[in-house]
């Protein structure tokens, strides 16, 4: 099943600070077996949405979340043929294969029929129908956005300009346990008008099928690196998780490091991550961005801890994590449909291929962390292949063995490669420099 276009949008008032719409979807059954879309039980499809935006600050570029819907459940398939030549019409208590089924926005933003995230299990697509709090004002439950988040965009293709990306996602059981929850999102430019307390989104462009939000912002900077992480979920289910990086020369021998994790649709959640530096890169305005929970998103009614992680640079890496889950099941994990950001300037540039970074799970399973390769600084003084800080005659041993086996670990290998144009590995065309690298106590 995949979302297939996005469409007309209502726009509410404002409310404490806060603007809110909502966005009508079309639906398809790209499959070959009807989707369950009864209106009792839980036997239907949610929907969430979600709002994006690509900015310019500071010279470089952020791609950041800045606010979700609550989901509406699905409660009766129309037969209509968005998407595909033939329909094989239901009943409605299923939407039949190559068929489609559009929800209007005001439906989508209907606030009391829209039901808490924290309900669904987005791996297995399996979701209960819990009790939630009251709710008053006009954004309560919509996807909402703090008004200080807006300025005048008309969606300019300028890389430069600030741009505005709706999501929305579809998630159902039947739909996971066939393997195909991995595009269920898509997303669409925006533009934003207004001023003050009065702001209005517009839909722009064209739906960009079966690619979750994160998408933009390399769909729009080529510059930016990109990378699945296909977790390890319970009951030896696999999750998607999707990370994308970028590094902006800042001038002065400074680079800018901006990352963005998204979790498309992993139960255990990501509560830690981290990025490797060499031992004496200067790291500075450590940075990271949530998205917060609200009208009490959260078991029993309460949302979310919205704590923001700490950053901290140590053991050659900078790293942010959450509480782990041991201590507090409520933590400010990245849950389902939640996208954060992690930010830091350094005074090294980025490694000529791709590093590995590492992402922790929150909730306990097999293995504790997921790794994936995307840009980073330079993760070591080149000469230093024992990693200890300095190129001395104690490097002389490793650098022989690894000439000779031809692994490494990523990091020794970053120091053992000395070539003017990196390969990739060590080799005898490495020797030359590592000599003069020990002479001179290290090659930057």
């Amino acid at each position: 099943m995949g979302v297939v276009s996005q469409d007309a949008i209502s726009n509410y008032g404002s409310d404490g600070g806060y603007e809110a719409f909502s966005v009508g979807t079309t639906s398809c059954n790209l499959g070959n077996q009807p989707l369950s879309w009864q209106s009792s039980g839980v036997n239907h499809p949610v929907i969430s949405q979600n709002l994006f935006r690509m900015k310019q600050v500071n010279g470089s570029r952020r791609f950041e979340q800045l606010g979700y819907s609550w989901l509406k459940h699905g409660f009766f398939a129309l037969s209509q043929n968005a998407c595909c030549s033939t329909c094989n019409g239901t009943d409605g208590s299923t939407l039949g294969v190559g068929c489609s089924d559009p929800y209007t926005s005001s439906r989508n933003g209907g606030q009391s029929s829209l039901g808490p995230k924290w309900a669904v299990n987005a791996t297995t697509g399996q979701h209960t129908h819990v009790s939630s709090p009251g709710f008053s004002g006009s954004v309560a439950r919509r996807l909402r956005v703090a008004i200080s988040d807006l300025e005048v965009s008309n969606g300019s293709g300028d890389v430069n300009a600030t741009r505005y990306f709706v999501e929305c996602q579809y998630i159902a059981a039947d739909d996971a346990a066939s393997g195909n929850k991995n595009n269920n999102a898509s997303y669409r430019p925006l533009s934003v008008s207004g001023s003050g307390s009065a702001w209005s989104f517009t839909a722009i462009g064209s739906t960009q099928r079966e690619q979750a939000g994160i998408r933009a912002w390399k769909d729009t900077d080529p510059t930016v690196s990109e990378a699945d992480v296909v977790t390890a979920e319970d009951g030896g289910m696999s999750a998607l998780v999707i990370l994308a990086a970028q590094a902006t020369d800042l001038g002065g021998g400074m680079w800018h490091y901006e990352y963005a994790v998204q979790n498309l649709n992993s139960d255990r959640g990501i509560g830690g991550f981290w990025v490797p530096v060499r031992p004496d890169a200067v790291i500075s305005n450590i940075g990271f961005r949530d998205v917060d929970y609200h009208d009490g998103d959260g078991p029993g009614g309460v949302n979310y801890d919205g704590t923001d992680w700490p950053g901290t640079t140590g053991n050659a890496r900078v790293s942010w994590s959450t509480t782990d889950f041991g201590t507090n099941q409520n933590a400010n994990a990245i849950r389902w449909g939640m996208m954060y950001n992690f930010r830091f300037d350094a005074n090294v540039a980025p490694w000529p291929g791709k590093g590995t970074v590492n992402l922790a799970y929150f909730k306990p399973g097999v293995g504790t962390e997921a790794t994936a390769q995307v840009i980073t600084p330079d993760p070591c003084i080149r000469g230093d292949v024992n990693l200890d800080g300095f190129v001395d005659g104690l490097d002389i041993e490793l650098f022989v063995e690894r000439l000779i086996s031809g692994g490494s670990s990523f990091q020794e290998l970053c120091a053992g490669d000395l070539e003017m144009t990196r390969d990739g590995i060590i080799n005898v065309d490495d020797m030359p420099n590592f000599a003069d690298c020990l002479l001179t106590g290290g090659c930057g």
